[in-house]
């Protein structure tokens, strides 16, 4: 006998995963087209990486647009946000969705038609040259934090040099993380504007500022910000030397060593996915090989799971700007709303 399709009704509501930039745009998407939203964020607070981050390339300030982005969602009446959750277990299918929110003393059921899931990612802590033993080695995020406090290493920093590809394209980590060049070029472009006699020093791998991006290594060449390229097989040497540390690279074009005392030395670290897959093991949503979560098809299906009614969108899905993070939370909430606009589902 032909199986029989039943007709079950839609919980016309929807559950946002990560309360960074993804996140919220999504549950925003979703709240103004008259669905509740329930958003859900594990830490204490909202805006998850980018608050950490200055300006985009185009030199938008990013904490701005985050604070304002994080007030709309909480004067959106139809958004219910809750912060220092977990999600505990996950029940249902496409439509009807039955997931337990716990805050540590007590548990929350919440039925919801669709799930998107907007993790994130963070940032590698570099385990080579010198970092966390030397004041004067910092990270990407770091440089901001310098940048914003208007930090007196910053001012008095007569050599800065950058070093791309820190604990990315590897055997470990073997993707491109696509954001730190642009990040790096950006940071050297500030140093620059703010001193203009620092010398700055940028060694790279491969120098990928794809699209519009091109025009901040153009203008960083134009400034007088050096590039020396270093293959995987030679990297560069940090070793300390004071209150700065010594930077020996070999520049390929003379074929001989070069050093410099860097008074700040900026890794451009990887980014990498959560370690804990007990998420994607709750809503079934497949990881790669490198922990990112996978979408059902690169290019039909970009911001849907394997498993229906579940969207991915931000750096959980793989490594990318916030631009590209927005729009794709902005894909991800126009999917869900084509599920959540029945009345019904067939099963």
């Amino acid at each position: 006998d032909p199986l029989d399709e039943t007709d079950l009704p839609i919980s016309p509501s929807g559950l946002v995963v990560g309360g960074g930039v993804a996140g919220l745009t999504a549950a925003l998407a979703l709240a103004r087209q008259g669905y509740p939203v329930h958003l859900v964020e594990k830490s204490e607070v909202l805006g998850g990486n980018a608050g950490s981050l200055n300006k985009t390339y185009q030199g938008e300030d990013i904490a701005g647009c985050v604070a304002n982005l994080i007030g709309q969602v909480k004067a959106e009446p139809g958004i219910t946000v809750h912060l220092g959750t977990s999600i505990n277990e996950v029940d249902g299918f496409v439509g009807n969705f039955e997931t337990i929110l716990s805050n540590g003393t007590f548990q929350e059921t919440v039925n919801h038609g669709v799930t998107v899931l907007a993790t994130g990612a963070k940032a590698y802590q570099p385990q080579e040259y010198l970092y966390g033993e030397h004041a004067a080695v910092v990270t990407h995020l770091e440089m901001d934090e310098l940048f914003r406090n208007n930090d007196l290493q910053i001012k008095r920093a007569d050599d800065v040099v950058f070093i791309q590809c820190v604990g990315s394209r590897n055997e470990a980590h073997p993707y491109c993380s696509k954001v730190c060049c642009t990040h790096s070029i950006q940071s050297a472009l500030e140093l620059k504007k703010r001193n203009p006699k620092t010398q700055v020093y940028i060694l790279y791998r491969d120098i990928r500022t794809y699209g519009k991006r091109e025009d901040l290594y153009r203008e960083a060449r134009s400034r007088g910000i050096l590039f020396f390229r270093y293959d995987p097989a030679e990297k560069p040497e940090v070793s300390a030397n004071g209150n700065a540390v010594t930077v020996r690279f070999k520049d390929p074009i003379l074929g001989r060593k070069l050093s410099v005392n860097a008074d700040i030395l900026c890794l451009a670290s990887a980014i990498v996915p959560h370690e804990d897959l007990g998420l994607s093991r709750l809503f079934k949503v497949p990881v790669d090989a490198d922990g990112w979560l996978m979408e059902a098809h690169q290019k039909l299906r970009p911001v849907e799971s394997a498993t229906e009614g579940v969207f991915i969108c931000g750096m959980g899905h793989y490594p990318k700007p916030i631009e590209e993070s927005i729009a794709q939370a902005q894909a991800a909430a126009a999917k869900a709303l084509t599920i959540l606009a029945r009345d019904s589902i067939r099963v």
